[in-house]
C-alpha cells in the first residue's frame, strides 16, 4: 500500500463516515440480537470461531502486510504489533485484578459466566475492551488506504465487518450473564460504533497525511492488539467445549477471510 498525502474533500469524508459506520455496525448488530433472542450458546461459540479464523488470516495477510508496506521496513511494524498486544494484555490484566477484587469483597461469589472461565473475569468486557482496542486502528487504516488509493479496500471491509458480529453477540451474552442492565450494554456498544466510526474519518483525514513509520504503527497496533484477545479471551471462550464443529468454523473463517484477500489482490 502506498502511502501519500491527499487533501480532504467533503465527499472523501463522507465516504469514511459510511465505512467505517458500516465496519463497525456488526458491533451493535450482534449486540441487539444477543439481547433481544436467545441463541443457542453453541451457536454464538461456532460463531466466535469463525471470526476468530477470519481474524487470524486478516492480521496475517492484510494488517501486517498493509503496515509493513508503508515503509518497507520492520522497526515500526514491530513496535506497534507490540504495542498493540501489550496495551490490549494490560487492558485485561486490569479488568482481571479489578474482577477479582469484587469478588473478595462480595465475600467470594462467583457468577455462571466466571465459572466458565474457571474465576477470570466476565469475558464480555474483556472482548469489549478487544473490540474498542482493534476497531479503532482497523478503521484507522480503512480510512487511510481510502485515503491513499482512491478506493476502499472491500477485503478488508468485509474482514472487519465479519469478525465484529461475533464479538458484539459474544460480549453481550456474556455481559447479560454477568448482570449488566440492557440500556448500559446498548449504550456501550453504541459508543463503540461511534468510535469506530469516527476512527475511519481519522484515519482519513490526519492519519494518511502522517509521517510513514507513524502510519504503520498505527496498522500495526490493530493486529497486535487482535492477536493478544485472540489468545487471552475469543480462542479460549469459543473452545471451552466440543472443539471438532469449532475448528471447522475456524478454518472456514480463515480460508474466506484469504479469499477476500487475494480476489482484490492482497
Amino acid at each position: 500500500m502506498m502511502v501519500r498525502s491527499k487533501i480532504t474533500t467533503p465527499h472523501g469524508v463522507l465516504d469514511s463516515l459510511v465505512f467505517g459506520f458500516i465496519a463497525s455496525s456488526p458491533l451493535l448488530i450482534g449486540c441487539i440480537v444477543s439481547l433481544y433472542f436467545k441463541l443457542p450458546d453453541k451457536l454464538i461459540t461456532t460463531i466466535m470461531a469463525f471470526g476468530s479464523g477470519v481474524l487470524i488470516a486478516t492480521l496475517t495477510f492484510s494488517i501486517l502486510v498493509e503496515a509493513f508496506e508503508v515503509t518497507h521496513t520492520l522497526p515500526a511494524t514491530i513496535i506497534g504489533f507490540l504495542l498493540g498486544g501489550i496495551s490490549y494484555g494490560v487492558a485485561n490484566a486490569i479488568l482481571e485484578k479489578k474482577s477479582k477484587t469484587k469478588s473478595s469483597k462480595s465475600g467470594g461469589l462467583v457468577t455462571d459466566s466466571n465459572a466458565n472461565t474457571g474465576g477470570s473475569p466476565p469475558s464480555g468486557k474483556s472482548l469489549f475492551i478487544g473490540s474498542v482496542m482493534d476497531n479503532i486502528p482497523e478503521n484507522a487504516a480503512l480510512g487511510i488506504t481510502l485515503a491513499s488509493g482512491g478506493a476502499i479496500n472491500i477485503a478488508f471491509l468485509v474482514a472487519i465487518f465479519v469478525s465484529n458480529l461475533p464479538e458484539g453477540l459474544a460480549s453481550t451474552s456474556d455481559m447479560k450473564t454477568a448482570g449488566l442492565r440492557r440500556k448500559n450494554i446498548l449504550i456501550l456498544w453504541s459508543v463503540a460504533v461511534v468510535i469506530g466510526t469516527l476512527s475511519t474519518t481519522i484515519g482519513y483525514s490526519i492519519l494518511s497525511t502522517a509521517s510513514p513509520p507513524i502510519i504503520s504503527i498505527s496498522i500495526a497496533f490493530a493486529a497486535g492488539a487482535i492477536l493478544v484477545m485472540l489468545g487471552e479471551t475469543m480462542i479460549p471462550e469459543a473452545f471451552r467445549k466440543e472443539s471438532f464443529g469449532k475448528g471447522v468454523a475456524l478454518l472456514a473463517g480463515f480460508i474466506i477471510a484469504i479469499f477476500l484477500t487475494k480476489a482484490q489482490g492482497g
